[in-house]
């Protein structure tokens, strides 16, 4: 995941009020067509969460990706399909992209078409958009220090337009 950016940035990169950085850790695509919610909730060991939503249990995560469709954020390396339930292993086909601060919400509001201003884009969140025309997913995360964050998620070959994208816009924040 982070591989993407290897060589291109030094992580976190650090703004007078927002930083970027990488998360990294396995994620996995459950999707299949038949009874998928409860096939994906004893895969997961969790609850699905609703349409928009994350299911947290520990340090892993569900988040919802569309209709009959999870990420599973974790730390097992050995998921595989079952019953009906297709699991793609997506470690190194997605970036996480942590972005953290005072102005985290300004930095993504210059390429996000989605109002993620306070009480719109509550924690536990996902929504799927793009951030100047590069697609994305987008959680609200739990504030880090009283202050907002957010991770997005990018397919790994624009991982690196979109960190340009958000490095130069963090420069022009103030």
């Amino acid at each position: 995941m982070a591989g993407a950016l290897n060589g291109h940035f030094e992580m976190p990169q650090t703004f007078a009020a927002v930083s970027i950085d990488v998360t990294a850790t396995q994620m996995w695509q459950l999707e299949g067509c038949e009874n998928v919610d409860a096939k994906v909730a004893t895969i997961a060991g969790m609850a699905v969460p609703a349409q928009g939503q994350v299911t947290v249990q520990g340090d892993e995560r569900l988040v919802w990706g569309g209709r009959d469709r999870y990420y599973l954020t974790t730390s097992r390396t050995d998921l595989t399909d079952g019953d009906g339930v297709y699991a793609t292993d997506q470690t190194y086909g997605k970036t996480q992209l942590l972005i953290s601060g005072e102005d985290a919400r300004a930095l993504l509001a210059r390429g996000l078409p989605l109002d993620i201003s306070e009480g719109q884009f509550a924690i536990g969140e996902v929504q799927h958009s793009h951030i100047n025309h590069i697609g994305v997913s987008v959680i609200r995360n739990n504030d880090v220090g009283g202050q907002p964050q957010f991770e997005v998620w990018v397919m790994r070959g624009f991982a690196k337009s979109l960190t340009e994208f958000l490095v130069h816009s963090a420069e022009t924040l103030r």
